[in-house]
């Protein structure tokens, strides 16, 4: 064995790094949710609107070691192996395959889509090569990587996902208040194709390339629907309008918070879900979607590329946003909400349940654990790195060579050499690995 290898196999000094993480601050996140998390005041009332745990350049995060901060990527550049597991750095290379968050939204995000790996490499190559720099606003392309994730609900939580059927558009846009020439070029659109796929990606072209100086009578009639629908609905259902029926009150809400954007009429043509807490969604490239409202975990393969189409001051570039776009996507592809599996303490006492989320992706999966004991439970896995959140409650982990506590809004990097540790709380939380 070289002495590079050998070098790059030895144990990392300690299996438990308290981690340092980044914050950033769109203007659509809640000035509330990540504060109260993290335990920080927040007296400006500044937007908060994702935590990141991991090592992108956009955010990444940093960890004590032998009384010093460094980065995450530099403790995975000096020992790969033992911070990654043999099978990670074969599969991914020397490098963090996955980027885990918390987001917190209180306004809607850009309706957006994610490339593909072949899309991003392309993508990525040719903006390089085009001479833009890594901020330019032009770029669409942040980093050479796709970007499926899975989103867990922390709590409520709305969103759009996928098309709806193009009958269901069709008769959205063929109600009274639509009657107007500004819609006929939507119904065009829709007529275009008898394949589901043609029309929506038709109609989609239309909706992204409406002249905005000719948008106010379409918007003006569409919000005359919207809030003739949220009339009648309200008159003949008791209680909050279920999801389905609630895409009226999200046009008029989106119309509010982005004024003239076309985007605002994303409720009437994409399907719009709810999540309770603990449900679960998966969302792969080309799918069109939106996060409109709420709080939830976030685990994606470790790029920041984003192709928006609406409801966003930034950047839309729709000729390449049709181009990687999904348009058979329909719908969100909801997770089975997973049976949990019940924790015994070494005891053989029950201390908790923990839910698996499984994605179809080898970047990533998430688990979700409730300890409700100061009990040990064994944590046996194969060599991967796992980045673990505290929730709620007060999480101790534990191996032969040493103990780590963190409180709620901290998290720990647990590295892929201790293949067998201990948790006790009471406590809530969420640990991201590797899904090989």
């Amino acid at each position: 064995m070289t002495r590079a290898r050998a070098r790059n196999t030895m144990r990392t000094a300690m299996p438990f790094y308290l981690m340092k993480n980044s914050v950033q601050r769109y203007a659509w996140g809640s000035p509330t949710t990540i504060p109260r998390l993290l335990g920080l005041d927040n007296p400006g009332g500044e937007p908060v609107a994702e935590l990141w745990m991991g090592t992108h350049p956009d955010g990444p995060s940093r960890v004590d070691r032998d009384g010093r901060e460094i980065s995450l990527a530099q403790l995975i550049s000096d020992n790969p192996v033992a911070v990654l597991g043999d099978s990670t750095v074969r599969r991914f290379g020397a490098r963090l395959p996955f980027l885990f968050k918390v987001l917190a939204a209180q306004r809607a995000l850009s309706i957006q889509v994610h490339p593909s790996r072949r899309d991003a490499e392309a993508g990525y190559a040719r903006e390089n090569r085009a001479g833009l720099a890594p901020d330019d606003p032009r770029r669409n392309y942040k980093d050479p990587n796709h970007k499926p994730e899975l989103l867990c609900a922390l709590e409520e939580f709305w969103g759009l996902c996928g098309f709806r059927r193009v009958d269901q558009i069709y008769r959205e846009f063929t109600e009274p208040e639509l009657a107007v020439s500004a819609a006929a070029p939507l119904l065009d659109a829709l007529r275009s194709s008898d394949q589901e796929s043609a029309a929506h990606r038709a109609f989609l072209q239309t909706v992204l390339n409406y002249p905005a100086d000719q948008s106010d009578p379409l918007m003006s009639a569409a919000l005359r629907l919207a809030q003739r629908r949220d009339a009648e609905l309200s008159r003949v259902i008791d209680g909050p309008p279920r999801p389905a029926d609630a895409r009226y009150r999200w046009v008029m809400t989106l119309a509010s918070q982005y004024p003239a954007d076309r985007g605002a009429l994303a409720p009437l043509f994409l399907q719009l879900f709810t999540l309770a807490p603990g449900q679960a969604l998966y969302i792969g490239a080309g799918t069109p979607h939106s996060y409109l409202r709420g709080c939830a975990v976030e685990l994606m393969a470790n790029s920041n590329n984003v192709l928006r189409g609406g409801l966003t001051s930034k950047a839309v570039d729709v000729v390449e946003l049709l181009r990687i776009l999904d348009a058979s996507a329909c719908g969100p592809r909801l997770l089975h909400e997973p049976a949990p599996r019940v924790l015994h303490s070494r005891n053989g006492v029950v201390a908790g349940r923990q839910w698996d989320y499984a994605a179809p992706a080898d970047e990533f999966r998430l688990q979700r654990l409730e300890i409700e004991t100061d009990d040990s439970v064994v944590q046996q896995r194969p060599e991967r790195p796992e980045i673990a959140l505290c929730r709620r409650g007060h999480a101790r982990f534990c191996s032969p060579t040493c103990c780590r506590t963190i409180g709620r809004g901290e998290s720990v990097m647990i590295t892929a050499d201790e293949t067998e540790y201990t948790i006790s709380g009471p406590a809530e939380i969420y640990l991201a690995t590797v899904g090989l």
